[in-house]
């Protein structure tokens, strides 16, 4: 598998992890400013500011975390700041973000719950297409296998084992968050209308995914009953679940 798109001068190239990201976060804006709803929560202005805190907050969080499951690729601490040469957990990404924008929507006095609601339906998308970077990087990697569609890294600059046969785990991903994009975008959003439903089963399927694909991934093998990960899904879902509770509960008092 290949990393480097283009070499530009020296050092200095294009990678296939940091273009993807880049792809991924142009057509999660293109949806965001096209739906109804960014017009409705006056979002045009401050826009920009929720993009730069909600990017550094998803890069830090996301590399922060990926670091704590994975120390040894942690050497010194410059190693934080080298986003383009992968490594990363979209899990320390969506908690970072929550976080963060949670502090900043509420000091902008924006709306939280229907800010979340509307970038959880894009949000996936945006994710399934980076993990097509985690693909070309080689971090995320799956765990040996003889099964058919195995695949193989000889790129030096790739973070996986050179000449294996390994699960294409973050493909596996890719192709579930680009399902939970389907389900929420065509589905879910038509039937769970209530303020908060829709934050809430992205982070329930998420969650899932996280969850489910993290059994083939390579990269975090523990001795433990669950990863680290799989703990971190396992409280999404669980908040989720109580949060889908919530809202049902407020729907049934007001009847």
């Amino acid at each position: 598998m290949w990393h480097t798109v283009l070499n530009i001068y020296g050092p200095l190239s294009i990678h296939g992890y940091g273009l993807m990201i880049a792809l991924g976060l142009l057509v999660f804006l293109y949806l965001l400013q096209r739906d109804p709803r960014f017009i409705q929560l006056k979002l045009e202005d401050r826009l920009s500011g929720l993009l730069i805190i909600g990017i550094l907050a998803a890069l830090f969080g996301g590399r922060i975390l990926f670091f704590i499951t994975n120390p040894e690729f942690y050497g010194q601490f410059i190693d934080l700041f080298t986003f383009f040469k992968g490594g990363f957990s979209i899990l320390g990404s969506v908690l970072a973000v929550f976080i963060t924008l949670s502090a900043y929507l509420y000091y902008l006095k924006i709306p939280i719950v229907p800010f979340f609601d509307l970038i959880a339906l894009y949000t996936p998308l945006l994710q399934s297409i980076a993990r097509i970077g985690c693909f070309f990087a080689g971090c995320c990697y799956g765990l040996p296998t003889s099964a058919p569609w195995a695949i193989i890294y000889t790129d030096q600059e790739s973070i996986a084992p050179l000449y294996v046969c390994l699960h294409p785990t973050q493909l596996y991903s890719a192709i579930g968050l680009l399902l939970i994009f389907v389900l929420l975008y065509f589905v879910l959003q038509y039937r769970f209308t209530k303020p908060g439903q829709l934050g809430c089963l992205y982070l329930l399927l998420i969650g899932l995914e996280r969850f489910i694909v993290e059994y083939w991934r390579g990269d975090e093998v523990t001795d433990a009953l669950f990863s680290l990960n799989q703990y971190v899904a396992a409280a999404l879902i669980i908040g989720a679940l109580v949060g889908l509770g919530i809202t049902y509960l407020i729907k049934i008092k007001k009847k």
